[in-house]
């Protein structure tokens, strides 16, 4: 009879294997992929269950950005107009039309009344003139000609009430324009206009 030796028992832990590492044949660690104790692996490279899914229309999600190339749901607005307001521009017009005016009106009484009548006539628009010149700066111009305009048409509105109190009733046309600059240029858009930042090569000179 051979000399046969017992096997010796192969040692095991007395607790079990590890929870989180089942456990193959003979104790051996389960191969990669094998189920565990807590449910099915993912599989590499796929979300999670707790993995957020993008918003709607390409919006971001509450955890990333959305879609490459979405729109932002909030379109950027600039603080200051890229172009110069209508108010500004209609305040442009004014001044323009009433200084032609107050020129055709002087030649015409010029050559009708003589040159007493257009005289007096022309000392009604002296102010609507320097209006016309400094509207020529209000696409490049600072703030200091929004507040020189201001300052003439507050003087045009004085002379335009002194010349209907003496009868001059052509006076109430550059009146009622100094009314209207006074009021496009103290508007909101007006201030932002010429108040805009602006770079070495497009600093206003006033």
């Amino acid at each position: 009879m051979p000399n046969a030796h017992p096997s010796e028992p192969v040692p095991q832990d007395p607790h079990g294997p590890p929870p989180h590492t089942p456990a193959g044949p003979y104790g051996a660690p389960a191969p990669y992929g094998a189920p565990t104790p807590y449910g099915a692996p993912t599989p590499y490279g796929a979300p999670g269950p707790y993995a957020a899914a993008p918003g709607p229309h390409g919006a971001p999600g509450p955890y990333g950005p959305g879609p490459a190339g979405a729109p932002h749901p909030y379109p950027f607005t600039a603080p200051f107009p890229l172009t110069m307001p209508a108010g500004v521009r209609a305040a442009q017009s004014v001044n323009f039309s009433v200084a032609g005016l107050g020129l055709l009106l002087t030649v015409v009484v010029s050559a009708t009344s003589g040159a007493y009548a257009s005289g007096r006539l022309l000392s009604g628009y002296l102010l609507a003139f320097v209006l016309c010149a400094l509207a020529f700066a209000y696409p490049k111009a600072g703030n200091g000609v929004r507040v020189a305009s201001i300052a003439v048409a507050a003087l045009q509105i004085l002379m335009g009430l002194g010349s209907l109190a003496n009868g001059t009733f052509l006076g109430i046309v550059p009146l009622g324009a100094a009314v209207t600059v006074v009021v496009l240029l103290t508007q909101r858009p007006a201030i932002q206009w010429f108040t805009r930042p602006r770079t070495p090569q497009q600093q206003p000179y006033a």
